[in-house]
């Protein structure tokens, strides 16, 4: 599941146009105009909390679907008094002379 927004546009809140696009003549690049650009620029300024809030909300649900697949697989297992459980309660140190190649 994605967020269905760009990097670009989450952090700065507008679409890139590639270099590609520039040398190619797109419809959008020729169509361009600086006064109604700044107006639509503004506007999508306006909501991009909106857009940012809904790709928060969209992130949360999939990382709930992905901890209820998770946990469906998990088993529990209750521990008791006098249950044998494996631990691991040694530390070990290596000196300066060690190398890959020595025995533990």
């Amino acid at each position: 599941m994605a967020t269905e927004e760009t990097p670009l546009k989450l952090t700065y809140g507008l679409e890139a146009v590639l270099p590609i696009e520039v040398a190619l003549h797109r419809h959008r690049l020729i169509m361009f105009k600086e006064e109604l650009n700044n107006v639509v620029l503004q506007e999508a300024l306006d909501l991009f909390r909106s857009v940012r809030g809904d790709v928060l909300i969209r992130e949360a649900l999939c990382k709930l679907y992905i901890a209820r697949l998770h946990n469906r697989t998990v088993k529990l297992h209750h521990i008791k008094v006098r249950d044998v459980v494996l631990c691991c309660t040694e530390v070990v140190v290596r000196t300066g002379e060690d190398d890959k190649l020595t025995t533990n």
